[in-house]
């Protein structure tokens, strides 16, 4: 009883940390391209695609996007947004293969 109650507790703990992890992330990404647009506005030296491609790929794309389209930013340059959901993909794959890895680790450990 008490180990699955510990078991339940840093189940609870990892879950928090990642979601921490992927608010700011998001938050972090949206900011990044408000101050891109701020900067393209005002004449000033803009944030390079790469670090914005950066920031989507490392998981801050949806917070991302939503800037994108809420500020109408970039969403006109086709190699750019090409490049993103680029970079939305190889996150989601990435996602996708340290969940099996978790999956096939955890099925190991039985």
């Amino acid at each position: 009883m008490i180990n699955s109650l510990v078991d339940v507790y840093n189940t609870f703990q990892f879950v928090n940390l990642w979601v921490l992890i992927f608010v700011v992330l998001n938050i972090g990404s949206a900011v990044v391209i408000w101050l891109d647009k701020r900067k393209a506005q005002n004449g000033k030296k803009r944030i390079s695609e790469h670090t914005l491609l950066v920031w989507a790929v490392v998981g801050g794309w949806p917070g991302g996007l939503c800037a994108m389209y809420a500020l109408s930013h970039k969403t006109s340059k086709g190699l750019f947004l090409a490049k993103y959901w680029l970079m939305v993909l190889i996150c989601i794959s990435g996602l996708f293969l340290v969940g099996y890895a978790m999956i096939q680790q955890m099925n190991t450990l039985k």
